[in-house]
């Protein structure tokens, strides 16, 4: 006879409660009939929450889910289900066993949200595994204790062109591992195989191109904890060609570096900088030196030893200038004199090794005796331009009376035709002298860097009137036919009136003394956009390629004629080209050849600007000069009496002295307007004697010209300071010096 169910209940709790997995039943009006203590502590309820209740109230969550379609399936077939899902109110995935029980249905079930993480983990770090193996640029593998393969990644196949193979990989690496390596990478295999440790190996692979590779193997063992039995390898093979190939190159390098080390004949070095606590360079250490070492440096056994320790007066520019390299990897090369060793050195310095190390590389060479040669060099050039300042002074001291005598016979006009011809041939030989004198001092300034420009707008017209005029005589005596031919454009230029007219009168000049006698010249003027060029082109002696080429360089000349008739400094175009490209301009000469005559062309930017004229003066009229009390100062008597001479000519009252002394008094005494003084005196200068004449209420508001055989800037700047109004380099130019004195006669008329 069956026992009432309320009898069976203390058998079936215990029995739920040693289930572990959670359980309730529902009837067939899903309430709940049943549940266990484990299906509470998961679900975190008490009983009273569920018995009786409605499973869809309790866990609404349910409703469309995967365990309801479940369920009502097992309801309604009677036939049991497993499932698996998320239940997204608890957050959780919840394994399930359903059962149909009489007329409702029993549930087990378990929190398996831990379970199905893991699983999922495993399975994304997998895929990431064969991600990342297939990605990484090694080629991976995997192999059993006995060395077969069991997994290897793309790269593999990449590199071989195989793909993976178990039965035939082992063949396959056999085939591609080098001749010369094979033996090698097997031995390796074999001894970490034999004592478990790791494997490593350095062999070539030849790839699907053909092209052999070197590789570094490694693989580490999985050892069984408990037997300590070898379970597999884990194993990588990276391609290490370039570093291969770098490594072999540096240990060439490496022996190639030692020869070479020992065997320069320059200093080297290789140095550890110190560094204090704030960081300041402040010594430095010997690491190694060459053999030639101790013969630039006359220091002996300098390794390990710092450069404090072996030249304690050692400049601190050193320190700074190799910490500096130290620091920031910046290689440097200079020239530095090392004042303690009494030498000079020619140094190189770069960082080497790794930046921590501070190590700095030192190549350096003696170059005391260069440095010395440089010196003398200097002093030579300084002298040189000290001496074309004096030459010029000496030459020009003879000139100032002849140039004066000629002025003086020009304007008599004596009826002797000898004498007239006599006084042109003076004035011209004196006009080339001068223009020599000058060339040769305008070429040591220009290449100097001591010329500078008087820059204004002006006609280029008026500029080449002026070379023309100046140029006329030598044209003339050579009877040459001279044509000119301008556009009707204005051509206003930048420029520095004084040297634009040198440029033009140094090329017309040679012109004039490179075509014989009858020859054609021509002027031409071509205005193009921004620019203007000028042409002067001759039918003359013409030149040689050669010639042509190097024709702007210093001391270039033409084959000079047995008499040297057109013989010159060869400084004439060197100092035309200098004065073109100072104005910003440039010039080219050409020439079909010799005896096909030569053309030049300046050409020079335009100013965009309105016409500026600068009409030439007329010539002077010496007799219409208004009488000035002038007076005259020089120790060269012929000098003074000359220019006197020419000046009473030209109507003026003229007082002459030779000493500074007699000078001061007579001029405090006699009060001239005007006082000429040369420079060069030798009792008191000239640049005194003017000081001492503006500083006396009686001769304070006479002008004073200084007449001298100086003409540098600085001379210019001298004569000023001391009180000169005037600055004339002999030989004096008489036109410019009549125009100057008609300036002042007209000044001081009354009204």
């Amino acid at each position: 006879m069956d026992r009432p169910a309320n009898q069976n209940r203390p058998t079936v709790d215990a029995v739920l409660a040693r289930i572990s997995d959670g359980y309730y039943s529902v009837n067939s009006a899903w309430q709940f009939t049943d549940v266990n203590r484990q299906a509470l502590q998961i679900l975190d309820c008490s009983a009273e929450d569920l018995l009786g209740k409605d499973l869809w109230e309790v866990f609404p969550g349910l409703r469309g889910s995967v365990f309801e379609e479940g369920y009502r399936r097992v309801m309604l077939q009677r036939e049991p289900e497993e499932l698996k899902a998320f239940y997204p109110d608890h957050q959780r995935w919840y394994e399930v066993q359903a059962y149909p029980t009489g007329d409702g249905l029993s549930v087990y079930f378990r929190n398996v949200t831990d379970i199905v993480n893991v699983d999922a983990k495993l399975k994304q770090s997998e895929q990431r595994l064969q991600k990342m193996a297939d990605s990484i640029p090694q080629i991976v593998w995997i192999c059993d204790a006995q060395g077969n393969l069991q997994y290897i990644n793309q790269k593999w196949h990449e590199f071989t062109g195989f793909p993976f193979d178990p039965l035939l990989v082992q063949d396959q690496i056999s085939a591609i591992l080098h001749e010369d390596d094979r033996d090698v990478t097997l031995r390796a295999w074999e001894r970490s195989r034999s004592d478990g440790r790791a494997f490593y190996a350095e062999h070539r692979m030849k790839s699907a191109s053909g092209e052999y590779r070197w590789f570094m193997a490694r693989a580490q063992p999985e050892i069984d904890p408990e037997t300590e039995q070898i379970l597999g390898w884990f194993g990588t093979s990276t391609d290490i060609h370039e570093q291969k190939l770098a490594q072999m190159a540096a240990e060439t390098s490496e022996a190639r570096y030692n020869s070479l080390f020992n065997s320069i004949d320059e200093g080297f070095c290789v140095i550890e900088m110190l560094f204090d606590s704030a960081g300041n360079p402040f010594d430095y250490r010997f690491v190694d030196v060459n053999p030639v070492f101790e013969a630039q440096t006359g220091l002996h056994d300098a390794i390990g030893k710092t450069a404090r320790q072996m030249v304690p007066q050692h400049e601190s520019y050193w320190y700074e200038i190799y910490g500096d390299v130290a620091l920031t990897g910046q290689p440097v090369r200079f020239e530095n004199e090392a004042k303690a060793l009494q030498r000079w050195y020619d140094v190189y310095a770069f960082r080497i090794d790794a930046p921590e190390d501070r190590h700095v590389a030192v190549l350096f060479k003696d170059i005391t005796e260069r440095k010395v040669t440089e010196r003398q060099l200097l002093l030579d050039s300084q002298r040189k331009d000290e001496f074309l300042a004096m030459l010029a002074h000496e030459l020009r001291n003879p000139l100032a009376p002849i140039s004066a005598a000629a002025d003086l016979l020009r304007l008599a006009q004596p009826d002797d035709a000898r004498v007239r011809k006599s006084s042109e041939i003076i004035s011209r030989q004196v006009r080339h002298m001068t223009s020599l004198i000058n060339d040769l001092l305008d070429v040591s300034r220009v290449t100097s860097g001591l010329v500078s420009l008087d820059s204004a707008a002006t006609d280029l017209r008026q500029i080449l009137l002026e070379a023309q005029e100046q140029t006329r005589p030598l044209i003339e005596s050579r009877r040459h036919h001279f044509s000119s031919t301008m556009p009707s454009e204005t051509m206003i230029v930048r420029g520095d009136s004084k040297r634009l007219i040198q440029i033009f009168s140094n090329l017309l000049n040679n012109a004039a003394k490179y075509t014989p006698e009858g020859g054609i010249i021509s002027l031409r003027g071509e205005v193009r956009e921004n620019e203007v060029d000028i042409m002067v082109a001759d039918n003359g002696i013409g030149m040689s390629a050669s010639l042509v080429k190097n024709a702007f360089e210093l001391f270039t000349q033409a084959e000079r004629t047995a008499d040297r008739a057109q013989g010159g400094l060869g400084i004439g175009l060197a100092l035309v080209k200098s004065l073109v490209e100072l104005h910003g301009g440039r010039v080219v000469g050409s020439s079909a050849g010799l005896n096909e005559g030569s053309e030049f062309r300046v050409t020079l930017p335009l100013m965009v600007s309105h016409a500026v004229h600068v009409p030439l003066d007329d010539e002077p009229t010496h007799n219409a000069l208004e009488p000035l009390r002038l007076m005259v100062v020089d120790d060269n008597e012929d000098a003074a009496r000359m220019l006197a001479m020419f000046l009473e000519a030209a109507g003026h009252e003229v007082i002459v002295e030779f000493e500074s002394r007699r000078a001061l008094e007579r001029a405090a005494i006699e009060r001239p307007s005007v006082c000429l003084l040369d420079v060069g005196l030798p009792d008191i200068d000239g640049y005194e004697l003017a000081r001492r004449l503006k500083r006396n209420p009686d001769t304070a508001d006479m002008i004073l010209i200084a007449i001298t055989g100086y003409g540098q800037e600085k001379d210019r700047l001298n004569t000023a300071q001391a009180g000169f109004s005037h600055h004339f380099v002999k030989p004096v130019s008489t036109d410019a010096l009549m125009a100057l004195l008609t300036e002042i006669a007209v000044s001081r008329q009354p009204g």
